[in-house]
């Protein structure tokens, strides 16, 4: 159902002023989205897992059109996926539940009005937009009474399953979350993913879930995709990537799971990300691999698959091993 096939995007870093056209002057980009490559059919979950600053929530922004990608091909059922602004009639197959619903919903809008944007310019009649709007409201678990409520008058779960209900009214088939409960209590956390996976069994969806969290991931996720610096390092089938990680950054993202003695990906990887604007040769999590080579300071490793999981690391290139262990015999 969606298809992301090379896609990448840099941002200019400042403004480009009349003295840099002049002269040409080449200024600094950031890389923010490389090479992203991807499927997820109807009824499955793909989890973007990575820190925060790994260009997920790029990722995200780009399938639904409020970026535009650099390159690549974005589709979804076959049909490439334009901005938002060009979309007209088709607007409504994809949509986002973004991080905050404090900012994301007015919170002076009704939540009658709030629910009903994205059926803006259809050709739905008053009555069977007022039908909708009762249907999906009582499919996120609220209850109708709250329809006429400002937003600002609600708790943040109930602003979260607002979104929710907005995004899923125009019958859309790939919704992107963007760290759908990252900024609600931890108490309501368990049951707007719960509400998620049963709208999904429902009506169908395709899921592109972005999260930092791997407790979300183990509970949401067919398959998932890890983002180091935008670009993706180890992809396949859920169970296979968190049970038995291969690249050295998702064995450190997995060990950082939130538990008793260790909270952050900090205590178990040692130093900083390296900047997206001047990215080194080689491989970007080179300077905080306990196991780089030489090589990895050289040249970006390509993907190998390992026992049905993608992942981009020359560990698994037998050829760079195999010189490696000569280099330590000599």
């Amino acid at each position: 159902m969606l298809e992301v096939e090379g896609v990448a995007k840099q941002f200019l870093l400042g403004r480009r002023s009349l003295w840099d056209k002049l002269t040409r002057r080449r200024l600094k980009h950031v890389r923010a989205v490389w090479e992203a490559t991807f499927r997820v059919r109807g009824g499955e979950t793909l989890v973007v897992l990575g820190e925060s600053g790994c260009g997920k929530t790029t990722l995200g922004r780009l399938i639904v059109g409020l970026e535009r990608p650099d390159s690549g091909r974005i589709a979804v059922s076959g049909d490439p996926v334009r901005p938002v602004r060009e979309r007209g009639s088709k607007r409504g197959r994809l949509q986002m539940v973004f991080q905050d619903p404090g900012s994301s919903i007015d919170p002076f809008m009704k939540v009658r009005d709030v629910v009903a944007e994205p059926l803006t310019g259809s050709d739905l009649s008053q009555e069977a937009k007022g039908k909708k709007i009762l249907e999906v409201i009582a499919s996120v678990g609220l209850d109708q009474s709250l329809l006429d409520r400002r937003a600002s008058e609600l708790s943040g779960g109930q602003r979260q399953r607002v979104s929710v209900a907005r995004a899923i009214i125009s019958d859309p088939e790939v919704i992107v979350l963007d760290e759908p409960t990252s900024s609600i209590d931890v108490s309501i956390q368990a049951q707007v993913l719960n509400l998620l996976v049963d709208l999904q069994k429902l009506n169908g969806y395709a899921y592109l879930l972005i999260t930092h969290d791997p407790n979300v991931a183990r509970f949401m996720a067919d398959s998932v995709a890890v983002m180091y610096l935008g670009k993706i390092v180890e992809s396949g089938a859920a169970e296979k990537v968190l049970s038995q990680p291969k690249h050295p950054y998702t064995q450190a993202l997995l060990a950082s799971a939130p538990k008793l003695g260790k909270t952050s990906i900090s205590e178990v990887v040692k130093g900083e990300p390296t900047s997206l604007i001047d990215l080194p040769p080689g491989c970007p999590y080179a300077p905080r691999c306990p196991h780089v080579m030489e090589v990895c300071r050289k040249r970006e490793p390509p993907a190998y698959e390992v026992e049905g999981v993608s992942v981009e690391c020359f560990l698994y290139d037998k050829g760079v091993m195999a010189q490696q262990a000569k280099s330590s015999l000599d």
